[in-house]
């Protein structure tokens, strides 16, 4: 049976044109206990006409943290429209945690490869590091549309910079005539062996879209990363 907690959303940023964080506490206050890289569902449920949606989103936060956060991309999908008119004080519901997508203590060398909104379980593998001052040799290329799309860019850029963590963006979409302090175009093993030379040695962990996840598996492969070193989480 899949439990459903109530929680109460308590804070929205939107952080790029199609993306925006949201915050919701447990209305007991309890907290989750979850390893960076897992997914909670999270519902909305209709109280009047009994209409339930939900939908799967990785958690953001690290497991310290008394909120969960999500990134989520509002496209007009059955959830989204609902959490697109959703306020401060409203109740949804929440199961989690699931997934085994999750970052294991112990590799000390780790490639992060993220496609849009998939840096959210990034965040929370950050952020737990920060907190426990981790010191980890990690590099993290992230791969979005646009320019304006990165996703919580401060402290995207303090985290990264405080943990040491080599961070690359790359725009597959820039602007004609757009110029960039990143690198454009998608992320292939050229442009892996150019910023993480040693990519193949590392554990390299992949979250993102299903055409992300397959580009990302077959590059990795192609450098001679052992299947065993990677690990993906997809969605979509």
């Amino acid at each position: 049976m899949i439990i459903q907690k109530p929680y109460v959303l308590i804070e929205t940023v939107k952080t790029t044109p199609e993306v925006t964080v949201f915050k919701f506490k447990a209305q007991d206050n309890s907290r989750i206990d979850f390893v960076p890289g897992m997914f909670a569902m999270l519902f909305y449920k209709n109280q009047a006409t009994g209409e339930q949606v939900g939908r799967a989103f990785s958690i953001a936060n690290s497991p310290n943290s008394d909120y969960l956060e999500f990134f989520i991309a509002l496209i007009n999908g059955r959830m989204t429209s609902k959490l697109a008119q959703a306020k401060t004080g409203d109740v949804y519901y929440v199961s989690a945690p699931y997934g085994q997508f999750k970052f294991a203590d112990g590799d000390k060398k780790l490639l992060f490869l993220a496609g849009g909104t998939g840096i959210a379980p990034f965040f929370s593998a950050l952020r737990q590091m920060k907190e426990q001052g981790q010191v980890v040799d990690c590099a993290l290329m992230y791969s979005t549309k646009y320019s304006n799309d990165i996703i919580m860019k401060e402290e995207l850029d303090s985290l990264t910079d405080s943990l040491k963590t080599k961070l690359v963006i790359t725009v597959t979409r820039p602007a004609d005539g757009e110029v960039l302090p990143y690198e454009t175009g998608h992320i292939g093993p050229d442009m892996i062996l150019k910023h993480v030379a040693d990519a193949k040695g590392r554990v390299c962990y992949i979250c993102g879209p299903p055409a992300f996840v397959k580009a990302m598996k077959e590059g990795l492969l192609s450098i001679g990363t052992p299947q065993e070193n990677i690990k993906a989480e997809m969605w979509g």
